[in-house]
């Protein structure tokens, strides 16, 4: 039984995490849409400037 329940947890702790990378992902979006830098994002967010870089790619300021 307790290996069922670590099992469980582990799995939603998977979900979690890819949660909290899509949200990641969509704010730091809208932060460089609204005129932040990279590096400003990486602040905001926690992340390294060239992981903000990275969620950005390919991303175009909206004009």
């Amino acid at each position: 039984m307790p290996d069922k329940k670590k099992s469980s947890q582990k799995e939603i702790l998977k979900r979690l995490d890819m949660i909290i990378s899509l949200l990641q992902h969509c704010l730091a979006i809208q932060l460089y849409r609204g005129g932040l830098t990279q590096q400003a994002i990486g602040k905001h967010l926690g992340i390294a400037t060239g992981k903000a870089n990275k969620l950005l790619k390919g991303i175009t300021k909206e004009e």
